[in-house]
């Protein structure tokens, strides 16, 4: 029997569990040791049971009682992505800097879509400007929010084209508003999201040269080639940039091997084969 804390800093110790740093000490580090000290402390085990089964029994535990931005993250890539696209085609960026503005989960297949988090534990207020910042780099933008902004966010936004999605406490993801096409893109907000070596290659392979400048006018000189490409055309160039940041093992997303409660987890880490077998023995192993 498993018996997870219902206090609100027991969640909040357990969720970061779920934490890219965490699982890095485990996989890659091999190190329990917080792992082990967050689960003696917050959680009751009756006997042997599989780490694997209990990240499943504090993940139920979080759902109801804590659910904080990853379940939101999880659900998307479980739901939209794994379950109706392929990774070969389509690319999933996480936490990518537009404008001013940190887009939360950015879809990229044969258009540009935005999915902004507002969990229950989440305010409004930074909404406005975030959608302002997206509408300049995405063709939809979606809001993903809990049950209690639904009402809030229908009124706010009825008469515009973002979208609104409900996550629900039975783990769907309804859509109440459709998103419809923004048409409000801007050269210097796309361009902006490029690496350099991603801007340098868009340049190259659209004007067949790089202007010859020095290094501290690069960006400045590659952004005004960039503003003669008509806006349509840029954002799909930029796009299919984006596009080639692609993980390197996404086979193993599909597999029922890798836990759902840990999917998106695995993708944001970008796990190679060998790290991926050492999530598996661990999951294996008995507390």
């Amino acid at each position: 029997m498993v018996e997870v804390s219902k206090d609100i800093d027991g969640l909040r110790s357990l969720s970061q569990l779920f934490s890219a740093a965490n699982l890095k000490r485990i996989v890659i580090g091999q190190d329990l040791s917080s792992t082990k000290t967050r689960l003696k402390k917050y959680v009751n085990i009756d006997g042997q049971t599989s780490y694997n089964k209990l990240y499943k029994e504090i993940y139920k535990q979080l759902f109801k009682n804590y659910r904080n931005e990853y379940f939101y993250k999880n659900a998307l890539l479980n739901k939209v992505v794994l379950g109706q696209h392929s990774l070969n085609t389509t690319t999933v960026l996480n936490e990518l800097r537009i404008g001013t503005s940190c887009a939360d989960f950015v879809f990229l297949n044969g258009e540009v879509r935005i999915y902004e988090i507002k969990t229950e534990l989440d305010d409004l207020t930074k909404l406005k400007k975030q959608l302002d910042d997206y509408s300049k780099f995405s063709n939809k933008v979606y809001v993903v929010a809990s049950p209690k902004h639904s009402a809030k966010l229908l009124n706010s936004f009825k008469n515009s084209r973002v979208g609104i999605i409900q996550y629900t406490d039975r783990d769907t993801l309804c859509e109440i508003k459709k998103a419809e096409n923004l048409n409000q893109l801007d050269h210097t907000t796309i361009f902006k999201t490029l690496r350099k070596t991603e801007y340098m290659s868009l340049i190259m392979d659209e004007f067949g040269y790089l202007p010859e400048v020095p290094n501290t006018r690069i960006f400045r000189e590659c952004l005004k080639l960039a503003q003669e490409i008509k806006i349509e055309r840029f954002q799909f160039l930029a796009m299919n940039q984006l596009k080639r940041r692609r993980i390197q093992c996404p086979e193993n997303l599909y597999s029922s091997n890798t836990p759902t409660e840990l999917k998106f987890l695995c993708h944001t880490m970008d796990l190679d084969d060998n790290e991926y077998l050492s999530l598996y023995s661990f999951l294996k192993e008995t507390v």
